[in-house]
C-alpha cells in the first residue's frame, strides 16, 4: 500500500447566493470540494493549504471562517479516503469567497445548494455535508 498522504480542502459556501464551490475530479468522475496536498516541506498549516489549493484549482480567493479554537482554525471534518488517487487523510474547512466569484475556471461550478440533490455527480455524503454546513453557519437569513 502507498504511503498515507495528508490533504486539506474547503467547503466554500456563498451564503448570499446559496451556492457551494465545486471542482470536477476527472480521476474520480465526480464533483468535489477543492483541495489538495499539504506542503510538508514548507511546514504549511492545513487551513493555509485549503486556501492555496482552492485558489489554484478554481481561481477563487477564499477565507476560512471557522470554527476557531485557541486562535487556530479547526476542520469541520477529517475524512479518510482510499481510492484510485491514494490513501489520504483530508482535513476539511469551511470558507467563504472573498473575491468576485463569477471568475472561475472551466472545470468549476457554483452549485445551488437548494438543487444539489439533483446533481448525481456529487456524492450523497458531500451533498449532506454541504447542506448541514449551510444550515449551521448561514447567518444571512
Amino acid at each position: 500500500m502507498a504511503d498515507r498522504q495528508y490533504t486539506a480542502s474547503a467547503y466554500t459556501i456563498d451564503f448570499v447566493n446559496h451556492s457551494v464551490l465545486l471542482v470536477y475530479n476527472v480521476k474520480l468522475k465526480k464533483w468535489l470540494q477543492p483541495g489538495g496536498h499539504i506542503k510538508d516541506s514548507e511546514l504549511e498549516m492545513p487551513w493555509d493549504a485549503a486556501v492555496r489549493e482552492t485558489k489554484e484549482e478554481t481561481g477563487v480567493d477564499i477565507q476560512i471562517i471557522g470554527p476557531i479554537f485557541h486562535g487556530r482554525y479547526q476542520p469541520v471534518a477529517v475524512e479518510h479516503y482510499t481510492n484510485s488517487v491514494g490513501d489520504m487523510i483530508d482535513m476539511q474547512y469551511l470558507a467563504i469567497p472573498v473575491t468576485d466569484s463569477k471568475n472561475i475556471k472551466d472545470n468549476v461550478i457554483w452549485q445551488d445548494i437548494f438543487t444539489i440533490d439533483f446533481n448525481s455527480n456529487v456524492s450523497e455524503e458531500i451533498r449532506e455535508d454541504i447542506k448541514t454546513l449551510y444550515r449551521q453557519y448561514n447567518h444571512t437569513k
